[in-house]
């Protein structure tokens, strides 16, 4: 006798994939926290959503939601981001879309309208820093657990090629990482990153999701657009399965460059040891191997925030601050800041403009006068010990310029005078800083000098005197 009890109706397997890697993601976060996101916080705040409203978001946010009914755990809160980028002219009905949608899945839904400033790297780039800008500005205010993005294997592949076209590094081409620190204590998620384009495709006709369709998805003349039009279907073609390898290939190189950056850590703590703040020794650098050498310089400049330059950039570096002679003179410009080199030590600081003209002041008793031109202030302190005569200091115009060449100073009373080189080099003042020292003048005779003090002929001893000090607006060298 047959059962007149009905069977359930088999889950779709590629849905149950879909499902179970994103609830394995959020359990993983919660459970053992993302990198740089400590588990305690993990469940503090909603699950963020990145939701563009096209196919593949729409996919994640049914996803979340239907493990939000089954109660999973981690999805008890949602909400969902949508960054308004306002470069194409649907993109308004594309935010009514999402409103609608989300208004259906009962999910709150954040607008954040982001303007788009081009860059060096093209109007793709600076949308996407505007968009992560924006996700993480969400989800710290909201206080989340965890950003979910619905990146995929297909994407994973295609960034590589692009980077790969462009000379990229190991860190440029492993692209996508599952799950890494983002903002605060919310880590970004990526769950379907082993998931092919397919899958996703193939969810969202099963569930019979409605999506909006950018159309520079699949344009031909963007670099993207191409690669997915024409290059992954030629590769199809050649080896079907190609995509699992291609991604087995970027695992490898990301365990790769996990390596590398602990090697590079270590060798920039053993380079840094004992040397002043933000700088690392040169002979400690010239040790190392040379492949080593360059990942440790690109450490060093990521730990003081700067932009990694390029390879042919970054090997200037090297070879002025390796190659040449320990006197030489070194600079190499990197972005705003210039690398330099002084007393075997490698140094990074923001570049200097160059300082125009002379300038002259009047002392009227003041305990200051600012001089612009020069970046810094001029101190008259009174002192009872050594210093200037008050009357006589004020009696004439003081002059502040720059060196002119062969000046002679004293400012020792038991040395002889001296050329200004010959000074600066004993008092350790880097040949880079003396530019923007200036030199205080009265009546054609040379009184004062930054960084060197007065000259001992022109002060006396005793009575009610004056010290000048002279107070740039960016510190010299530490000292060290």
């Amino acid at each position: 006798m047959a059962s007149s009890r009905k069977r359930l109706p088999k889950p779709d397997p590629v849905e149950q994939r879909l499902l179970d890697a994103l609830r394995d993601a959020v359990a993983h976060h919660h459970v053992g926290g993302a990198e740089g996101a400590p588990a305690e916080g993990a469940a503090a705040g909603p699950l963020v959503i990145a939701y563009s409203g096209g196919r593949d978001s729409a996919a994640l946010l049914d996803a979340a939601c239907r493990l939000r009914r089954s109660r999973a755990a981690g999805f008890a809160r949602l909400l969902a981001v949508h960054v308004h980028h306002g470069l194409l002219p649907e993109a308004d009905q594309w935010e009514q879309s999402c409103e609608r949608s989300c208004a259906r899945l009962e999910v709150p839904l954040k607008i954040v309208r982001v303007r788009v400033e081009p860059s060096g790297g093209g109007i793709e780039e600076a949308a996407r820093d505007a968009r992560y800008a924006a996700l993480a500005e969400a989800a710290a205010e909201q206080e989340a657990a965890a950003v979910l993005t619905a990146h995929h294997l297909d994407d994973r592949v295609e960034t590589f090629l692009m980077q790969w076209m462009r000379g990229a590094g190991i860190d440029g081409l492993t692209g996508f990482v599952a799950a890494r620190a983002f903002a605060g204590r919310a880590g970004l998620l990526r769950p379907w990153l082993a998931m092919p384009r397919a899958d996703i495709e193939h969810y969202v006709a099963q569930r019979g999701l409605a999506y909006v369709d950018d159309p520079t998805n699949s344009e031909p003349r963007l670099l993207r657009g191409a690669l997915r039009a024409k290059v992954l279907p030629a590769l199809r073609s050649v080896r079907p399965g190609f995509l699992r390898g291609a991604a087995r290939s970027i695992e490898l190189l990301a365990e790769a460059a996990e390596a590398v950056h602990e090697l590079a850590e270590a060798d920039l703590a053993s380079c840094t040891e004992d040397a002043p703040s933000a700088m690392l020794w040169l002979d400690r650098l010239a040790m190392l191997p040379p492949g080593r050498r360059a990942v440790t310089v690109r450490a060093w400049l990521a730990a003081q925030g700067v932009q990694v330059p390029s390879r042919a950039r970054l090997a200037q570096v090297l070879a002025q601050a390796l190659g040449s002679r320990a006197d030489a003179r070194m600079k190499v410009r990197i972005g705003a800041h210039e690398v330099r080199r002084h007393r075997g030590l490698l140094l990074l600081r923001t570049a200097q403009t160059e300082r125009h003209g002379d300038a002259t002041l009047r002392w009227r008793g003041e305990r200051e006068i600012a001089v612009p031109a020069w970046g810094g202030v001029l101190r008259f302190e009174p002192t009872q010990g050594e210093g200037f005569d008050a009357e006589w200091l004020a009696a004439c115009p003081l002059q502040l310029r720059g060196r002119g060449g062969g000046e002679r100073f004293k400012p020792h009373a038991l040395r002889p005078s001296k050329t200004l080189k010959r000074l600066f080099q004993e008092a350790g003042i880097a040949e880079f800083e003396r530019a923007a020292l200036p030199l205080v003048w009265r009546d054609e005779r040379l009184i004062f000098v930054a960084g060197l003090g007065a000259d001992v002929r022109l002060v006396d001893d005793g009575g009610e005197r004056i010290r000048l000090q002279w107070h740039p607006d960016a510190e010299l060298l530490p000292e060290g």
